[in-house]
C-alpha cells in the first residue's frame, strides 16, 4: 500500500467506482439495473445470505445526486 491516508483511499476507491459505473451505463444504452450493475462490476453484496447490492445502490445515489445519472423505472442512465 502506498502512503495515502485511509481517508485518501476511500476517495480515491470511491472514485474509480464511479468511473466504473458510467463506464458501464454508458456501454448500455437501455440502461441497467442495480442488480446488473452489481453483478456485471462483481461487487455483489450481501447481509445473512441475502442478495442486497448496497455497495453498488450507494454509489448509483451519489450519481443521482450529482447529476451524471438518472433512474426510469428501475434502471439507470447516464444523464
Amino acid at each position: 500500500m502506498g502512503s495515502a491516508d485511509p481517508r485518501e483511499q476511500a476517495h480515491e476507491g470511491l472514485l474509480l467506482l464511479k468511473e466504473a459505473i458510467l463506464l458501464l451505463l454508458a456501454h448500455n444504452p437501455d440502461g441497467l439495473r442495480n442488480a446488473e450493475v452489481a453483478e456485471m462490476l462483481d461487487i455483489h453484496s450481501d447481509y445473512q445470505g441475502d442478495q442486497k447490492d448496497y455497495l453498488s445502490w450507494s454509489v448509483l445515489g451519489l450519481l443521482l445526486n450529482e447529476g451524471k445519472v438518472i433512474r426510469k423505472g428501475k434502471r439507470y442512465f447516464v444523464a
